[in-house]
């Protein structure tokens, strides 16, 4: 029986909620008021344009495999599998940061005197629930990120409307709004930005799972652009709805978002529900960013640049490189735990290395596109063409490679607090890939190994 095509309403809630990070909108507000800005700037200067250029890609190249297969026909398949690599890695500390995160949250709801311990050992249980939710068909999960996709846009704009409600019964705006504040001071908010442009990635996840849709080459390139527009603006009502309610030294990186819906009702069992509606968007985010950003790396372990088990399939989900991410995950939240003084550090932690490994492929996949422009790889492509695609695709690099150097120092204020952790994170990763691919070369699978050798 022929597996359901999925519609643009799915393709839609897919990029809503792998791109719309209601685990950050608390970071990106401890920007400051400047975090309204900076979102207004990245929105014009690389969110919408980059949305442009995947639109593009996605109607030209609809084929499994999303960001690898761009980057295969641009650079090839040893850049596709160091890619493909790097996804792999960002799937080790995107999903591990964010559980300890909902485990955090769950126990502030339900037992806020647990230790750090036992704490650990429930984002582990996340961890192993999580793989098995990645590994069952797209069909049947589709029901889950439509709802996770609702959910996310609910929590975005109601915290907009919990500002609202608090101003309406006389509340006083928490931090000072005047244009001058507005203005982006760089010494005080460019540690934060890393975080503010990842939150502009994601919006290729869907093209991963092209097959899954009905008419792709159409459906995707509006679907993305239009959540690219959505999610700056969410983004930004969001920023100001935190910042009317809570002063700025006062917002807690995991239980900011709850606290406003508290602050604004003096509700504590809306503050539950949120709280449990925010657990369970986020859980969904994992798995589509867990899936979307291993369909490359099966393919390359298919094709034999990667090793063979991350190529294994069930259910048409790349099973062999969840699996091994949830093995490593787990490793590594243990290991990150030792020396984490607070979840709330072991989150930041954890999130700030997942940046570096979910941004560098964006500069493989500009330098791909780029690279197919001027080869003539859209010759044979007469459908959505990204305005000025080529200039933008410049302007986005250099943010991309300005904000990887933040990971790492920041003019004025000096060494990033997580420059050890970011550094031996992003040095792993490099290392690690390198190793991979040439570990594939020297082990080929029995079926690649038949095929060379005819």
């Amino acid at each position: 029986m022929e597996e359901k095509k999925l519609g643009k309403f799915d393709a839609f809630m897919l990029i809503i909620c792998g791109i719309m990070f209601a685990d950050t909108i608390a970071s990106n507000s401890s920007t400051g008021v400047t975090s309204m800005s900076w979102w207004v700037i990245l929105g014009a200067l690389y969110m919408i344009p980059s949305g442009f250029i995947i639109g593009e890609l996605s109607g030209a190249y609809p084929g499994e495999g999303g960001i690898y297969d761009w980057i295969l026909n641009g650079l090839g398949p040893r850049w596709a599998a160091r890619t493909s690599w790097l996804f792999f890695c960002c799937g080790l500390f995107i999903p591990v940061s964010s559980f300890i995160m909902c485990s955090d949250i769950l126990f502030t709801l339900f037992a806020p005197s647990a230790g750090m311990t036992i704490r650990v050992i429930v984002a582990i249980i996340f961890i192993w629930v999580f793989a098995f939710v990645s590994t069952r068909p797209m069909s049947e999960a589709q029901g889950l990120t439509n709802a996770a996709g609702l959910v996310k846009l609910a929590l975005f704009v109601g915290v907009f409307t919990m500002g609202i409600v608090y101003l309406a019964k006389g509340g006083v705006i928490a931090n000072d709004m005047s244009a001058a504040a507005l203005a982006p001071q760089p010494s005080d908010t460019l540690m934060y930005l890393p975080v503010i442009l990842y939150c502009c990635t994601g919006m290729e996840l869907a093209s991963a799972s092209a097959e899954s849709f009905d008419n792709p080459a159409k459906v995707l390139p509006k679907v993305i652009v239009g959540s690219a527009v959505l999610a700056v603006v969410l983004n930004i009502i969001a920023c100001w709805g935190m910042l009317t309610i809570i002063p700025l030294d006062s917002i807690d990186l995991d239980l900011g978002l709850l606290d406003v819906f508290k602050i604004a009702t003096g509700s504590d069992v809306v503050y539950t529900i949120v709280g449990l509606l925010f657990v369970f968007g986020v859980f969904v985010q994992c798995v589509t960013w867990q899936v979307g950003g291993n369909r490359g790396t099966c393919e390359s372990a298919k094709s034999g640049e990667l090793p063979a088990i991350l190529g294994r399939e069930h259910n048409g989900q790349p099973i062999g490189a969840i699996l091994i991410c949830c093995i490593l995950g787990t490793v590594l939240l243990i290991l990150y735990a030792i020396f984490a003084d607070s979840a709330s550090d072991l989150f930041f932690s954890l999130l700030s290395c997942g940046v570096i490994g979910s941004l560098l492929p964006y500069v493989f996949m500009l330098i791909a596109y780029q690279r197919l422009k001027k080869n003539g790889g859209f010759d044979h492509y007469d459908g959505f063409k990204a305005p000025a695609g080529v200039a933008f695709s410049w302007i986005c690099q250099i943010l991309q490679v300005v904000t990887l150097f933040l990971c790492f120092y920041i003019p004025g204020a000096g060494w990033n607090d997580a420059v050890v952790t970011n550094t031996l994170g992003a040095l792993i990763m490099i290392v690690s890939g390198e190793i991979a691919i040439r570990w594939a070369a020297k082990h080929p699978a029995p079926e690649l190994a038949e095929e060379k050798a005819e």
